[in-house]
């Protein structure tokens, strides 16, 4: 079995995503930076496929993270790892037997570390 650096398992904090009303009557999305639930998991560049499925307008499909066992986070909430976010735009159970869950995601550098989108 041949391994490229890099491509080991990683960790990840998993951020959740709530939707609120500001004061002023508006939605506003947040994300939950204190709970800090690890997410482990292998992440890749995604196939075409996957960006086709899961990209949405301004929002396209970079990565792949594959993670062993079952779901650990859901579609809209956001993965952080150093100063890259990702935020998830599907999840896939394989097999739906909780072996293996696929998340699909948007890679974003240009965030600060806070916790508005």
């Amino acid at each position: 079995m041949y391994f490229r650096p890099g491509n080991l398992i990683k960790d990840f904090v998993v951020e959740p995503v709530s939707r609120v009303k500001n004061s002023k009557g508006r939605a506003q999305t947040t994300y939950d930076t204190e709970t800090r639930a690890i997410l482990r998991g292998v992440i890749a560049s995604a196939d075409p496929k996957a960006v086709a499925r899961y990209s949405q307008t301004g929002h396209p499909c970079t990565h792949q993270i594959v993670q062993r066992g079952g779901e650990a986070a859901k579609p809209g909430d956001r993965l952080v790892r150093g100063r890259a976010h990702y935020y998830i735009l599907g999840v896939d159970n394989v097999a739906a037997m909780g072996i293996a869950t696929i998340y699909y995601a948007e890679e974003r550098l240009d965030l600060d570390d806070g916790s508005e989108l």
